[in-house]
């Protein structure tokens, strides 16, 4: 005996969060303030608690020799690196 099994909307749903879609991450250098994807960043540094990403290693050096001179600070630019990463 065969049985057909019709999906409705919900069960499409629930499929689908049980396979996500990646999603991506964006946040920003704390140095110069570019948008950074967590996924792809150059570097990574914990602070107080807090995982901080950055653009480039550059950027990753200058934050642990002072990080408390980079936070509460909105960075050098949103729209692009401050001269730091070249």
């Amino acid at each position: 005996m065969l049985y057909a099994i019709r999906r409705d909307d919900k069960s499409e749903r629930e499929r689908a969060m049980k396979n996500p879609v990646a999603v991506k991450a964006v946040v920003k250098d704390p140095v110069c303030g570019m948008d950074v994807e967590t996924s792809t960043a150059a570097g990574q540094a914990d602070h107080k608690g807090h995982t901080y990403y950055f653009c480039v290693l550059k950027c990753k050096e200058k934050f642990e020799l002072n990080p408390e001179q980079y936070l509460g600070k909105s960075g050098a630019s949103s729209k692009g690196c401050c001269g730091c990463c070249s």
